[in-house]
């Protein structure tokens, strides 16, 4: 069962990377040597463009270390949002019908009937920033698949990736080092694979055994590759569009020479096309427009007809059926040439941002196509018109969660990159619908659920409260700056250590960062840098509430359901009160412990505190405290939660650890699923079910057998 203490909402995060050089005609596209970025423009600011406060965050508890436990231990039931970013798509040559698709931290999701259902699989790698850039399914044997990937994280780092059981599990099959952005299979030899990288471009003859570079080392050109392709006929052609411009190799790698006549300098290669029909015809998108060769790239001529100055095209292909008509994925749509590019027709809205794209090889008519926000579209009319297909694919990036503990059913979820930003659910995840307008995801810091209503913390100060009357959120709270009541203190704070009271007098709008909630039944209480706030009257009115003799600075606050015990973290140190806040008791960890960040509280004498340098646990109400040992590292901790005798912490990077003995004897979690990132939000003791948020695949209920959720601990608070 959940601490009587929890706060009721969770931020969950976002995912964190770093900034690039930008330069040249595709502003959006460029990449270093050491920090390569993916070109996919509205994702990659959601990748990079982060806030320092949001990366240290990010790490929040993951719950699925549960998933330790023995596969009959636990169920897991996926309650969405579906959808979210698809970043490559690949089709079984043997089977059309089973498609695969790869995410942005690894992930690979499968279908075996055209794209109408998903199933996630695996992850390619073992960390979960890999960015897939490409998947391949060996002809000769449709249960081996290879995925390439480059690390957000590890600069310079990626590889390429084997699968052998149809994409469950992935081990490293070469270029561990190298950042890999594209991988292709030559058609006439699929023992052949070229691989383009940050580096160069390398091969492998025995289907990703062993490698050897092709490209010469060091050359200033032909590195920060973007795309290959192969002719179909000969696997010694190959063309390689890098950053600045395409080049070809008509040897196997021996001799390089640019194939640039015709096209704007300085344009950025995503994607080479050759016509399977005749191969000396070529297709190329670079951000400076689409362009074709018809003498196997000597020379380009820039197709008009689809605007380059707001548009970047990720994938050209061509109709399995009809060699002259050619599909072009961009970041404005989905368009579409009957006729070798003379002519061309937007199929989907504009704002469509497509990043991959399916043709069905024997369905003539069948498009699969990967976006970014709106997950997978499908369409069986070539393009006429377009449906959703995310059943089973649930890749939504979480940044807060909050969810009714009365009505468990009841969820709010704040999404990064998502059309819909700020969605709910009444029926535990069958259907979803908008909150909205007034919030924006970028703005939330946590969310907190209310009795019939949601309220949201803003990163930069203030409350927001969801009106369903009106259909919008609206800003509340008027703070008076009077003291909500006087207090005598046990252990005066230190000497030398004089705090000032921060009261303001005269009413004024709470614009306070509030950086923690409580509630119970007759107050809310917030925890903000200007001292501990209550209100009385459902968030109308606020007043600053010392905590001892003083106003001081509060980190966390935890309240028992009745209101009687206070536990705040303060700058100071914590500070408890057992009578209602009438008098309070001053608490310090050990000097070594780097300061308490928050508090949970798991019975009546035990608490957890998350210091600057590990976890304490204190057996006697916070007289004596003692480092969290036996298994669990003395190293940061990210977050923790408390679920009955089973005790849950996210470390900042040795990874994730559980207790069953109420923090006695640790143990890390491993196995692919402790690479996510699953934040613990609440527990339902009769039902044995605990509700986790990820930051990258949605709302999680995960049913326990009752004997592990078994609670000490006292009902949880309103």
């Amino acid at each position: 069962m959940q601490s009587p203490l929890r706060s009721g909402g969770l931020y969950i995060g976002r995912p964190s990377g770093r900034p690039n050089e930008n330069g040249g005609l595709c502003y959006d596209s460029r990449a270093t040597n050491h920090n390569p970025r993916p070109r996919h423009s509205p994702l990659s600011s959601m990748l990079y463009n982060v806030s320092s406060p949001m990366r240290r965050l990010i790490n929040i508890l993951a719950l699925f270390i549960l998933a330790a436990l023995p596969a009959a231990a636990q169920t897991w039931k996926p309650m969405g949002p579906p959808g979210g970013d698809v970043l490559t798509l690949a089709a079984d040559p043997s089977d059309p019908q089973r498609i695969y698709l790869g995410t942005a931290d690894g992930h690979i999701f499968g279908s075996t009937d055209a794209g109408e259902t998903w199933k996630l699989l695996g992850r390619a790698g073992s960390s979960a920033d890999g960015v897939v850039t490409a998947i391949l399914v060996d002809p000769r044997n449709p249960k081996i698949l290879l995925a390439a990937a480059w690390s957000r994280e590890n600069n310079g780092g990626g590889g390429v990736f084997r699968s052998e059981d149809a994409g469950v599990t992935w081990r490293p099959s070469g270029l561990d080092k190298h950042a890999i952005r594209a991988l292709a299979q030559a058609p006439s030899n699929p023992g052949i694979l070229i691989a383009g990288a940050l580096d160069g471009v390398f091969r492998s003859r025995d289907a990703a055994r062993t490698w050897e570079r092709i490209s010469p080392e060091g050359n200033e050109e032909i590195r920060n590759l973007d795309s290959i392709a192969i002719d179909p006929h000969n696997p010694e052609i190959i063309y390689a569009g890098t950053f600045h411009l395409p080049w070809k190799t008509a040897d196997g790698g021996r001799l390089w020479k640019p194939i640039h006549d015709g096209m704007i300098d300085d344009s950025d290669v995503m994607s080479i096309a050759v016509d399977r029909a005749n191969p000396r015809r070529l297709y190329a998108s670079a951000c400076s427009g689409i362009y074709r060769s018809d003498d196997a790239g000597n020379l380009w001529r820039k197709i008009q007809g689809i605007p380059y100055t707001a548009r970047r095209t990720h994938v050209i292909r061509q109709d399995p059926h009809r060699p002259q008509t050619i599909y072009a994925a961009t970041t404005e749509g989905l368009w579409r040439t009957n006729d070798a590019g003379a002519t061309w027709q937007r199929l989907t809205p504009g704002d469509w941002v497509i990043n991959a794209l399916v043709l069905d090889a024997k369905s003539h008519g069948r498009l699969v196509m990967g976006t970014e926000q709106l997950g997978v579209m499908l369409s069986d009319t070539a393009g006429k018109q377009f449906r959703a297909a995310n059943d089973g694919f649930f890749h939504r990036q979480i940044l807060a969660l909050a969810l009714d503990r009365d009505r468990p059913e009841r969820v709010l979820a704040v999404l990064a990159n998502a059309p819909e930003p700020v969605l709910a659910t009444d029926d535990a995840g069958r259907t979803w619908k908008p909150l909205g307008p007034g919030l924006k995801a970028e703005a939330v810091r946590r969310v907190y659920a209310l009795p019939g209503g949601w309220l949201a913390a803003l990163d930069r100060g203030g409350l927001m409260r969801y009106d369903p009357g009106r259909s919008a959120w609206q800003r509340i709270g008027t703070v008076t700056g009077e003291p909500a009541f006087s207090s005598e203190v046990k252990e005066p704070p230190k000497k030398g250590r004089r705090i000032p009271a921060r009261i303001v007098r005269g009413p004024r709008p709470l614009n306070h960062v509030v950086l923690d909630m409580a509630f119970t039944r007759d107050a809310w209480y917030a925890a903000t840098d200007d001292g501990l706030l209550v209100s009385r009257d459902q968030g109308v009115t606020w007043v600053i509430t010392p905590v001892g003799p003083v106003v001081l600075p509060a980190r966390s606050v935890r309240i028992s359901p009745d209101g009687k015990n206070f536990w705040v973290v303060t700058l100071r140190g914590m500070v408890f009160s057992r009578d209602a806040g009438s008098t309070w008791s001053w608490h310090d960890l050990p000097l070594e412990a780097g300061g308490a960040l928050r508090l949970d509280v798991a019975g009546d004498k035990t608490i957890l505190a998350t210091a600057g340098k590990g976890l304490y646990i204190s057996r006697d109400a916070g007289s004596t405290w003692r480092q969290a040992a036996n298994g669990l590292p003395r190293a940061p901790i990210q977050d923790l939660a408390v679920v009955g005798d089973i005790f849950l912490v996210s470390m900042q990077t040795q990874g994730l650890y559980i207790s069953y003995d109420r923090g006695a004897t640790w143990a890390r979690i491993e196995g692919t699923l402790a690479e996510g990132r699953f934040p613990v939000v609440t527990a339902r003791e009769a039902a044995a079910i605990i509700y986790a948020a990820s930051s990258t695949e949605g709302l999680y209920a995960v049913e326990l057998p009752a004997k592990l959720a078994t609670s000490s601990s006292p009902p949880p608070s309103p």
